[in-house]
C-alpha cells in the first residue's frame, strides 16, 4: 500500500485533466451546434492563413533549392559594394579595374584552372537592316582554352582568349562572336551562323560602329539552352568576348568588369586563388563557393527572409482571428462559465476548459489549411509552368506539416490572454442572477 500512495496524486490529475478534455470536446461540440457560422468562419480563417503560410514557405523553399549556381566557381570577386545586375536597374555600381591584368596575377598561382572577368551591360541587337532592335543583357567575358560554363552559358563556341585586348591598346584583331540564349534567339529570330548588328543604347543608335570606331557585326557562333539553368534561363542574355563588350559600352577605359569568377583545381587551391584575388584586389569581396551572381538575388537569405515574414505574418494573423473569436465565444457562455463555478470548477478548470477549446479550434484550422495549402503549391507550380517559369518554383517538404501546425498552435497560445483574462473576470453571482 505504501508503494502505491504516490500513484495516487498522480491518478487524480490524470483523471482530472482527462475530465476537462471532455468537458471541453462537449463544449466544443456545443457551440458548433449553436455558433455552426462562426466557428466555420474561424477555423477557415485559420486554415487560409496556413495556407499561405505553406505556399510562400513552399515558394522560399524552391528558391533555395533552385539558388545554387550552375557554375562550378570557386572563387569570385567583387568590388565592394558592386553587383553584376546593374544594367538591368540601371543604375551605375562600382566596378572593378585592370581585370586583364588582374585575371593574370591570379592565373601564376598554382592551382588555378582559370579566371575570366564578367562585365555585363545592355546593349541592342538587331537581324537586319529593317528589323526592329531588341534591347538585351550582354556578358563580356574571356573564354578559357577548356570551354565551360559562365552563368550558365557554355563558352564552347567562342576563341579562347581576347585577342581584341592586345596587352590593353584594344586594336587586336575582333572575333566577332556572340553567343545568344534561346530566349533572345526566340526574340530575334535568329539561329547560329545569323549576322548580327549590335550597338550599346547609349550611342545614339547608330548601328555602324562601337565606342571604338569599329564596325559591329557580329556572327551567331551558337544558341545556348538555358532553359533549365537558373537567372540565366530567364534573362534575354548574349554572351560575347569582353573587350568587344568593354569597347561598345565604353568600358574599355579602365578595363573595367563587374566581377572576376576562378576556378581551382582542387579544394586545397581555393585558398591560395583567394589569397591571389585579394593581392590582386585587396579591396574587393572575395567569395568562395558556386554561388551564381544571376541567382543571388534568389539566395537562402532571401528565402529565408521571406519565410520568416511569413511566418510572422502568419502567426499575427491567427492570433488576431482566434482571440477574437473566442472572446466573442466566451462573451456569449458567460453563463454557462459561472454555472462550471457553481458546480464545483475552480477558476484554473474553467480556464484550462477555454484554453483547450481555443486549442481545438486552432488546430482544426490548421490541419485543414495545411490541405489547402497543398493544393495551393499545385496551383501556383501549375500557373508558373503555363505562364513565366520554366519548372516548378514551389516544392512541398515533409517538415512543412508539422511545422505549419507548430505556428498555428503557438498562433493559438499567443491569443490565450484575452479570452482567458474575460473568463477570470466573469462575475458567477451576476451571470446567475440574469
Amino acid at each position: 500500500m505504501a508503494d502505491e500512495l504516490p500513484d495516487r496524486p498522480r491518478g487524480r490529475r490524470r483523471r482530472r485533466w482527462l475530465g476537462l478534455f471532455r468537458v471541453s470536446v462537449g463544449r466544443q461540440v456545443s457551440q458548433l451546434r449553436r455558433l455552426p457560422r462562426q466557428t466555420a468562419v474561424t477555423v477557415s480563417l485559420v486554415a487560409l492563413t496556413i495556407a499561405l503560410l505553406v505556399v510562400v514557405t513552399g515558394i522560399s523553399a524552391g528558391l533555395a533549392a533552385d539558388s545554387t549556381g550552375t557554375d562550378e566557381v570557386d572563387v569570385r570577386v567583387m568590388p565592394e559594394g558592386g553587383g553584376t545586375l546593374s544594367p538591368i536597374v540601371d543604375v551605375e555600381t562600382v566596378r572593378l579595374g585592370d581585370v586583364h591584368e588582374g585575371i593574370a596575377t591570379i592565373e601564376r598561382r598554382d592551382g588555378v584552372a582559370y579566371a575570366t572577368p564578367v562585365l555585363t551591360d545592355v546593349v541592342r541587337i538587331r537581324t537586319g537592316d529593317d528589323d526592329e532592335p531588341e534591347t538585351v543583357l550582354a556578358m563580356g567575358v574571356v573564354p578559357p582554352d577548356e570551354p565551360t560554363a559562365v552563368e550558365g552559358v557554355s563558352t564552347a563556341s567562342l576563341e579562347p582568349g581576347d585577342p581584341q585586348f592586345a596587352n590593353g591598346s584594344y586594336d587586336g584583331p575582333r572575333t566577332g562572336e556572340v553567343v545568344l540564349t534561346d530566349t533572345v534567339a526566340e526574340e530575334i529570330n535568329a539561329s547560329a551562323g545569323d549576322e548580327l548588328a549590335v550597338t550599346s543604347p547609349t550611342s545614339g543608335g547608330a548601328f555602324q560602329v562601337g565606342s571604338d570606331g569599329r564596325p559591329s557585326d557580329y556572327t551567331v557562333t551558337s544558341v545556348d539552352d538555358t532553359e533549365n539553368n537558373d537567372l540565366s534561363g530567364e534573362l534575354p542574355l548574349v554572351v560575347l568576348h569582353l573587350s568587344e563588350l568593354q569597347s561598345l559600352t565604353g568600358a574599355d577605359d579602365g578595363d573595367l568588369a563587374d566581377q572576376i569568377l576562378v576556378e581551382t583545381e582542387s579544394d586545397a587551391s581555393t585558398a591560395g586563388a583567394e589569397s591571389a584575388a585579394a593581392e590582386a584586389y585587396p579591396n574587393a569581396t572575395i567569395q568562395s563557393g558556386s554561388e551564381s551572381g544571376f541567382a543571388s538575388i534568389r539566395s537562402d537569405e532571401l528565402a529565408l527572409a521571406t519565410s520568416l515574414v511569413a511566418m510572422v505574418v502568419a502567426t499575427a494573423i491567427c492570433s488576431l482571428f482566434v482571440a477574437t473569436s473566442s472572446a466573442l465565444t466566451v462573451d456569449r457562455d458567460r453563463q454557462a462559465i459561472a454555472v462550471l463555478a457553481a458546480i464545483g470548477f475552480s477558476v484554473r478548470s474553467r480556464l484550462a476548459i477555454v484554453a483547450i477549446t481555443t486549442l481545438s479550434l486552432t488546430l482544426a484550422g490548421a490541419v485543414a489549411g495545411v490541405a489547402l495549402g497543398v493544393v495551393g503549391v499545385s496551383i501556383t507550380n501549375y500557373a508558373a509552368t503555363a505562364t513565366v517559369a520554366p519548372g516548378p518554383i514551389a516544392t512541398l517538404r515533409p517538415v512543412m506539416v508539422p511545422y505549419a501546425v507548430g505556428v498555428a498552435l503557438v498562433a493559438g497560445i499567443l491569443a490565450l490572454p484575452y479570452p482567458l483574462s474575460l473568463v477570470a473576470r466573469t462575475n458567477v453571482v451576476a451571470e446567475l442572477g440574469r
